[in-house]
């Protein structure tokens, strides 16, 4: 499952990192205290925050929590874990990186990935190349995350080259107009979550072409995506002459969405 994996997803309650997942029978997913609250609040009917479905507390299904990480010393080496656990795309993304930096040593680099798991990874590989890199993530305070954006932007020699960056944290109002280049390692359900994603690199104060790269497994769900989000950008753009859907209908073009991903 995409939560249990290292997605950092972000409750539409609180408006902060999951903690304790679960999802509801409508499939939205909420810290186990914030929904809660909500039911109790709600008491005579309590509804989906979202969709305004009903909610029913015996029907809420618990995401299994991630191994917790293995203290310091007992972690494999780096050089293990990035052995073991490399990938085609990890292959891909540090061969792109290290031609840039041969080619352009000053030219700045965005990688995004909605798994902080694999973002792990990539930082092992970072480092086994020598490349100066920061990170950020649903999981940091604001203080570290004002600190990285601070380091990246400096124009000086010595500043990162490369921001580790989850999707959904870069959703948000962030200027990284430092970054020419943008790795995209995995694809979103939502194509405007990417496209929000895209404008921190892309937007009022860049002097440089921006290029963007998207890393697609071909034959697998991650292809099957692309073409659902041609589908939801249609959708959008048609979105102002439409009337609001029911609840019947979100929940069949839901369905339909899923059973497309399958390959159903």
């Amino acid at each position: 499952m995409t939560l249990s994996s290292g997605s950092d997803e972000e409750c539409s309650v609180c408006l902060d990192s999951l903690v304790e997942p679960v999802i509801t029978r409508c499939a939205h997913v909420f810290c186990q205290q914030c929904i809660m609250d909500v039911m109790t609040s709600e008491s005579l009917a309590p509804h989906c925050p979202l969709c305004r479905a009903p909610l029913n507390e015996n029907e809420l299904i618990k995401v299994p929590e991630r191994k917790k990480q293995k203290p310091e010393a007992e972690k494999p080496s780096e050089e293990t874990a990035g052995q073991s656990k490399k990938s085609a795309k990890l292959d891909a993304l540090i061969g792109a990186l290290s031609a840039i930096r041969d080619k352009d040593p000053s030219i700045k680099s965005l990688v995004v990935s909605q798994f902080t798991s694999f973002l792990d990874l990539i930082e092992v590989e970072l480092k086994k190349e020598d490349f100066s890199f920061v990170r950020l993530d649903g999981r940091m305070t604001q203080e570290a995350r004002a600190r990285a954006i601070e380091n990246f932007s400096d124009t000086s020699s010595s500043s990162p080259r490369v921001f580790l960056l989850s999707l959904t944290a870069g959703g948000v109002g962030l200027n990284l107009t430092a970054a020419s280049r943008v790795f995209l390692m995995d694809p979103a359900w939502n194509p405007a979550i990417e496209e929000q994603c895209f404008d921190r690199s892309h937007r009022l104060g860049q002097t440089q072409e921006v290029i963007i790269t998207k890393y697609i497994v071909m034959n697998t769900v991650e292809e099957r995506m692309l073409s659902l989000q041609e589908q939801k950008r249609t959708l959008m753009g048609q979105a102002f002459g439409l009337q609001t859907q029911s609840q019947e209908d979100r929940r069949r073009a839901r369905v339909r969405d899923i059973t497309h991903l399958i390959g159903l």
